[in-house]
């Protein structure tokens, strides 16, 4: 099953009750620093977070301090996204995300992490590029 998706035209996400949507929005999110601050801030990341692709790789991961159990990562404007920086880093988060949300597939915990996309050509075009699976 598929840990990315790509949203319809109309569709939406918000957070309720058990689910927590973090909206990252490409046209505010140009450089990996700008993206490791917008996701630290809407996952509530513990204080301890450095600011580096590693800490980011290791609280992707846990996600204890959460209450919520379903957490859904959507992308915005993503042709933006990390803009300023080099394609290897926006490849390398790609990969980070798909497998932190196989981590806790496999670990049978009780959290589950998603990944939404608006419709966007270059996503589709990364997300097989690094042989992602995603569904439409």
């Amino acid at each position: 099953m598929a840990n990315y998706y790509i949203l319809g035209e109309d569709s939406t996400l918000k957070s309720h009750d058990n689910i927590l949507v973090a909206i990252i929005d490409g046209e505010n999110v140009e450089t990996v620093e700008v993206f490791y601050q917008t996701l630290a801030k809407a996952l509530y990341f513990p204080d301890y977070f450095n600011h580096n692709m590693d800490s980011f790789d290791e609280l992707i991961n846990d996600l204890d301090w959460l209450d919520q159990n379903d957490i859904r990562i959507v992308f915005k404007n993503y042709d933006d996204f990390l803009s300023e920086e080099n394609d290897e880093i926006r490849e390398i988060i790609l990969t980070v995300l798909d497998d932190a949300a196989e981590e806790w597939k496999r670990n049978d915990n009780t959290k589950v992490l998603n990944i939404y996309i608006e419709p966007s050509e270059l996503a589709e075009d990364d997300l097989e590029t690094l042989g992602i699976s995603y569904e439409n």
